[in-house]
Formats: structure tokens, sequence, C-alpha cells
């Protein structure tokens, strides 16, 4: 072949991008590629490199063509209906509806868990999606701007190689929020940003999950709030993760789950369904909010069960510790009169709608690298939406 042609002749070169070496052109390839508009047929100038043996295509790297030859484009939008219901359902009807692409569902499996995998290997290495940009938080009623923080995880079912049975998998999910809830008036609703969430979701390690989410904080502006918020169910771990990860948080423990704890201590008390177990329960609930953790250790530890079964002994004994232990983050009366919020309900929905809402359908068991690389990718898909078009302009393969 001689003359030139797309770019690449006879006795042309380039820097091969593995080595850095001198890549020698070869000869023109074609290959076809899905995009947004149906099949395109590219020719490629294929270049060849000795000192590595590896092969170049420099005008396919230039255009960010995937492996799955599909477009940056069409790679995009598989990927946003992937993450948000079945690959089937986006092979067999979603895809032809929105932009009429016949793919099949192992392309658009392939398409987006390659995706989240790209996601997952960019955020390990602390990579930053868009410009830094300081979020406008929320204001308590002492008018100190508040940033949250939650962490909270959820089961996802699994199965082994050839469809065998294997055990389920717990997925965190972490959120940087400003609560617009807080607003206190429509106008400031109205002004306030549209969407200021970030969240992380997948099969982490605690300790990466925290070099994550400090990157997330960063990134809104969380230093520069005059009080950070963590709120949890007091699960395992949780604590020592704000206090390393997020150190001048106020950790807070979900008022509702404190409530549990009195529910159970209750019925085992006064018995299922008792009115004086009913009255005792709302006593101890107006004390938490009113006066709280201390206090309602202390009333716990003042009722006398020396009379009362082994049962009924061991569970007052082990509701009384868990009050013990945790009543430091029930300071329940404070936190309302400073505005804050006591509840982790925004991360219980967000283990729902980032994870389970996609991920644990009926009949559903994924493999783990494909659910990990789905939680990721949805979780940002789901974050503030400038993470989303900022991930794809940029690493777009």
């Amino acid at each position: 072949m001689s003359g030139k042609k797309r770019g690449g002749y006879v006795g042309a070169s380039c820097v091969c991008p593995h080595c850095g070496g001198d890549a020698r052109f070869v000869a023109h390839r074609g290959k076809g590629f899905v995009s947004l508009l149906g099949q395109v047929e590219l020719v490629r100038s294929y270049y060849h490199c000795r000192a590595c043996g590896a092969g170049h295509l420099p005008w396919e790297r230039t255009l960010g063509l995937s492996a799955h030859r599909l477009t940056p484009a069409a790679s995009e939008v598989v990927s946003m209906l992937g993450v948000q219901t079945s690959f089937a359902e986006v092979s067999e009807r979603t895809l032809r509806k929105a932009c009429g692409l016949r793919l099949s569902e192992s392309t658009v499996e392939r398409t987006t868990e390659s995706a989240g995998q790209r996601l997952a290997k960019l955020l390990e290495q602390r990579i930053k999606f868009g410009e830094s940009e300081p979020w406008e938080w929320e204001r308590d009623a002492l008018g100190r701007s508040c940033a949250y923080v939650s962490v909270d995880a959820t089961g996802v079912r699994q199965q082994g190689e050839n469809g065998a049975a294997a055990e389920g998998r717990m997925a965190y999910v972490a959120m940087i929020y400003n609560p617009r809830g807080a607003a206190r008036t429509l106008e400031r609703r109205k002004a306030s940003a549209p969407h200021q969430v970030r969240y992380l979701a997948g099969f982490y390690e605690m300790d990466a999950l925290g070099i994550e989410a400090r990157g997330q904080a960063a990134q809104v502006g969380w230093d520069e709030a005059e009080q950070q918020l963590a709120l949890s169910d007091g699960g395992a771990g949780l604590e020592d993760f704000f206090r390393k990860n997020f150190p001048r948080a106020t950790v807070i423990l979900d008022f509702w789950h404190a409530k549990e704890h009195l529910v159970e201590l209750g019925k085992a008390l006064y018995g299922e369904e008792s009115a004086e177990g009913q009255q005792w329960l709302d006593e101890r609930c107006h004390q938490l909010k009113a006066e709280g953790g201390a206090a309602v250790r202390a009333s716990l530890e003042a009722i006398d069960v020396s009379t009362r079964s082994e049962q009924v002994r061991e569970h007052h004994r082990r509701e009384t510790n868990y009050f013990r232990n945790h009543e430091h983050k029930m300071s329940y009366p404070s936190y309302l009169a400073n505005g804050w919020q006591i509840g982790s309900g925004p991360v219980e929905s967000a283990c729902k709608t980032v994870v389970n809402n996609r991920l644990a359908g009926s009949g559903m068991r994924w493999g783990s690298p494909g659910s990990n690389a789905v939680c990721h990718l949805r979780a940002l898909f789901l974050s503030q939406r400038n993470q989303w078009e900022s991930f794809w302009k940029d690493y777009p393969n």
C-alpha cells in the first residue's frame, strides 16, 4: 500500500502509548461501531511497536471508542439505562424506544458493568469529577451552616459461577448531603440547589470508603461548614468510621433506632399489647426526646428486675447497656434545639434508592464484580447531576 489514507501511510510512525517507543504504520483496518444513529463503518490506521510488540490505533483512541464497539455517546446512553432497569428490559424495549438501537442483553450488561468498573478504579485513584464547588449549606437555629454525612449497609443477593449458590454481600452506601428540608422558607427552598447529595456505593472496605467519602466531602466544601453532623443507626464500626474520617463531626444516633430498643424492652417487661407497657413506652420516648439518653439510662437502671425471670433480667441488662454505651450520641434535646436532624432516614432511603431498587428485584442474583460495578455507577448517576456528565466527558473509556 502506498500513499496517504486516513492519516496513515507507508513509512509513517507515531509514539507507542504503551512503552513510548517508535510505532510504525502497518495497514488500514476497518471496523464497525454502533453509534446513536446506528451502525458506522470506520477505517483506522494500525501501528505496531517492535519494542513492546503492542498494536495501536490512534484514531480509535482519539474518538474514545470502546472495546464493545460502541461510540462514547452510545456507551453512556446504554449505561444510563442499564443502571435504571434490568439489562433485558433495556435490550428488548427501553433502548429501542429511546433511540432505535438494537443491542443484545449481554452487550448492555457488559457495557454497563465495564463503565462501573472503570468508575471504581478512578475513585480508588482519588480522581474527582468536575470542579470543586462549595455548597451553600443549610443553617441551623443558631445560624450556623451545617453539613451532613451518613453511612449504612444493605444486602445484595449473589450467585457463584454457573449459577451456583453463594452468600449475599453487604454493600455500603455513604452520602454527603445538604438537607433541603431544613430550609426555613419557600423562597429559600426555591433558591437552593436542586440536588445536593453525593453518593458512594459498593462492596467497600471501611478505610477505602472513608478515603473516597472525604474526597467527595472536600469537593463540596465540607470543611467550610461551621457545624458537621454524622448520622447513623449505631451499627458496628460506624462511630469509629466517623471519628477517623470526619473528626469534627458531632455523631448522632438515629432516634428511631434508640426507640426500637425501648419498644423491645417494654415488651419484655410488660408483655405484648399491654396498656401499662404502652404508657411506659410513651413516657420513656418523651423522656428520650426531652431529656436525652443519660436520663433514660438512669430510668432503666432504676427498674427492679430482681424477681423477674432470667430472660427478662437479661433483656433488661442488654438494653440498659445499650443506652449506657450510646448515651453520648443521644443528646436529642440540644440537637432539636439547634434544628439538627435526628433521624438516619436519608441514608436508609438511599440504600433502597441507590442499591435495592436496581439490584434487589424479584429473583435477581448477581456476580460480585458486576453488582459492585452497578452499585458504583448507580451511585454516580443519582448523585449531584454534574458528576455523571463530568465522568463521561473526561473518562469516556
